[in-house]
């Protein structure tokens, strides 16, 4: 019996090592597993980053050009404004002289219309009654003058009128 029980123990022995080595191979294979796994995860998740920067960096250019297109349309309403300001400014001077030229031109037919209410310089063919005195004198000229203008009065007011009709 001796001689089997060392025969025995040596089986025993080198079944063990055996297992021992399955049973490092089966944990090498599960750590390289998952190992694996792990690596793969990680790539997974640096392909989602990559793709959210990709998304990120192509929504940065899009905003850019945005802005960009933006500034341009600003810069061209700016012009536009410029411009019409200027326009603006040009019809104003136009509309200023022109309004200053019509106001001397009726001033110029107002004076030439009233210019046979002026004194002539050479003596006049209109003799004026004598008075009595002062206060008669202011009385009596004062309604004589208005008996004299009621008529070119109208034909002032006629005048008038008629220009701002126009």
């Amino acid at each position: 019996m001796s001689a089997s029980f060392p025969s025995q123990n040596c089986k025993l022995k080198e079944e063990n090592s055996q297992l021992k080595i399955r049973v490092e191979s089966i944990q090498d294979k599960e750590l390289t597993q998952q190992a694996i796994r792990d690596r793969d995860e990680a790539i997974a998740k640096k392909n989602a980053m990559e793709a959210e920067l990709l998304r990120s960096k192509n929504d940065m250019m899009s905003l850019n050009n945005q802005l960009l297109e933006a500034i341009q349309r600003k810069l061209e309403l700016s012009q536009e404004l410029e411009a019409w300001q200027d326009d603006i400014q040009v019809i104003l001077n136009q509309q200023l002289k022109s309004q200053q030229q019509s106001e001397q031109a009726s001033k110029k037919t107002s004076t030439d219309r009233l210019a046979f209410l002026r004194r002539p310089s050479t003596p006049s063919f209109i003799s004026r009654r004598p008075s009595s005195s002062p206060s008669t004198t202011s009385s009596s000229s004062s309604c004589t003058s208005e008996r004299t203008q009621a008529p070119w009065k109208d034909w002032l007011k006629r005048g008038k009128i008629s220009q701002h009709s126009n």
